[in-house]
């Protein structure tokens, strides 16, 4: 019987060594986030902590990397952890069953789009476990905050999160195309669109999927959403830049 949710990998994060692990969900019950649409959802927590306490105290670097948006850092991060600790709860009861052959099989078949990194950064879990799900997929959508020292083969299938216009073309000169979070009503730069779910609420990431990687596609930029404090946060940190 097909389960909601799957554990696939569990080993040391490839940012700081620690024990992480990588969940897939949304097989049977789609993600109620109506931004995303019906993606599968990813996510990558540290094994040892919830994830509301790694994110307090710091202990999350495993999994968000170098982040300058970490509740730890600016609190700016858009994440509502309350749910992500559920997949973290079900992850230490080890409810959720392996993800092999068979499942891989059905993503092939049914080819449903993936959201590479609903929470942490994908770069953290090994390459090799990502793409042979990437490809059986054939859609995706994904981001990383550690575009200027991960593995050069994440390019293909995910953009860099930026969060100024000099950061961006540092990212676009590596070979990123990017994704650019800014200040409600700011300008866009020339080689930036907005992003198409601001324009038109009806568009939905899993049949957009602009959010794809390295191509001639343009840039994104998208204003800053969220709880109205992380939204605070957020722009005071642009303004300390």
């Amino acid at each position: 019987m097909l389960e909601n949710g799957y554990i696939v990998w569990e080993g040391a994060s490839l940012l700081d060594n620690s024990p992480i692990f990588l969940v897939l969900t949304g097989f049977v019950f789609p993600t109620s986030n109506r931004r995303t649409g019906r993606q599968i959802q990813s996510w990558i927590l540290q094994q040892d902590f919830t994830p509301t306490k790694a994110a307090k105290e710091g202990l999350d670097q495993g999994v968000c990397g170098n982040c300058s948006l970490r509740m730890s850092q600016t609190g700016a991060c858009y994440v509502s952890l309350l749910p992500v600790n559920n997949v973290y709860h079900k992850y230490t009861r080890r409810a959720y069953p392996k993800f092999g052959a068979n499942e891989m099989a059905m993503l092939k078949h049914y080819r449903y789009p993936i959201r590479i990194g609903s929470y942490g950064d994908p770069t953290a879990v090994p390459f090799e476990v990502w793409e042979p799900i990437i490809s059986a997929s054939k859609r995706w959508t994904g981001f990383t905050h550690q575009w200027s020292h991960c593995d050069s083969r994440w390019k293909k299938y995910l953009m860099a999160s930026v969060h100024s216009s000099s950061e961006a073309r540092v990212a676009q000169n590596q070979g990123w195309r990017t994704f650019r979070i800014i200040a409600p009503n700011a300008p866009l730069s020339e080689n930036e669109i907005l992003c198409r779910h601001t324009e038109d609420d009806r568009v939905q990431c899993d049949s957009c999927g602009l959010c794809n990687g390295a191509s001639s596609k343009p840039n994104i930029a998208d204003p800053v959403h969220g709880l109205n404090w992380k939204v605070s946060n957020f722009m005071k940190y642009l303004n300390q830049q």
